[in-house]
């Protein structure tokens, strides 16, 4: 499972009742020159974009918000929108003023719940967001696709970045305390998004061999791309992580598997990790 979170440093997020379209850029509201927008200031700041709303009712009358939020500094834009030009207002956030933003975003947990993508994601993934929401009632999001299916139910926090997968109802609330409290459970780990799935899985196995530690004590440094398929990454760590690390990473094609429910069976990649000498 280290490797598979989606990669994006940016996030945008769009508050939509819904329902949503299987693909979240075609759900009204959002389909046409927004969508385009969108998918064009993604492709350039190295974002993602989800459709998020909150578990449960709310106001019919309050306007819907919307966030651009960096992993990489915990900053955020926020706004609200009720037509397209609002919406490309919050596309042009997710760049200059997300930059130079120096607003600490407050966190988040986004929950995949999203049904007509994948059946399964809404059939594990809603209990899990009703067991956060008890707990953190003010974080709690459902959101549309995070990949991974199989890895459902799976869950992003924010503003970190760090998604966790194969989560459920009796250990949702736990996984989160423990990020939290600097004892991420790398059992849970998919990977930070704004590194590759190579240094995912890279830092993913030194927190698991060395830790418990923060997500925060791992992270990449030297990096030596040896071939289409094998990448070794130096892993600084902190306390309780050694101070350096070296692991290769080699990308596995796996035998066809079906990567959405009621698709049939597709190629996917596993990242197998093995720790070695230093290797300058």
């Amino acid at each position: 499972m280290l490797g598979s979170a989606p990669v994006a440093r940016r996030w945008l997020l769009i508050e939509h009742p819904g329902p949503w379209s299987r693909d979240h850029l075609e759900t009204p509201g959002i389909a046409g020159n927004v969508a385009r927008a969108i998918e064009s200031a993604c492709a350039e700041l190295q974002g993602r974009s989800l459709l998020v709303r909150r578990h449960g009712r709310r106001d019919p009358g309050e306007a819907p918000a919307w966030y651009a939020v960096d992993t990489a500094h915990g900053t955020w834009v926020t706004g609200t929108w009720r037509t397209s030009d609002d919406l490309l207002a919050a596309v042009a956030a997710l760049g200059a003023p997300l930059t130079h933003s120096e607003s600490l975003a407050e966190p988040m947990l986004l929950v995949c719940t999203q049904g007509t993508r994948d059946a399964c994601c809404a059939l594990r993934g809603r209990p899990v967001t009703a067991a956060l929401a008890r707990v953190f009632p003010d974080e709690v999001w459902e959101c549309t696709h995070l990949g991974g299916h199989r890895f459902a139910g799976t869950f992003l926090s924010l503003p970190d970045g760090t998604c966790f997968g194969t989560v459920d109802l009796p250990n949702a609330v736990a996984v989160v305390r423990s990020h939290r409290a600097g004892e991420v459970d790398t059992t849970h780990l998919r990977g930070v998004t704004r590194w590759s799935p190579a240094i995912q899985a890279a830092t993913g196995s030194v927190l698991a061999v060395h830790g418990p530690a923060p997500i925060t004590a791992a992270r990449p440094g030297t990096i030596d791309v040896v071939s289409e398929t094998v990448t070794r990454v130096e892993v600084i760590g902190d306390d309780p992580l050694p101070d350096t690390t070296w692991v290769e990473v080699t990308a596995e094609a796996l035998p066809p598997a079906p990567l959405s429910c009621g698709k049939g069976p597709g190629e996917h990649t596993a990242y197998r990790t093995v720790v070695i000498a230093d290797p300058r």
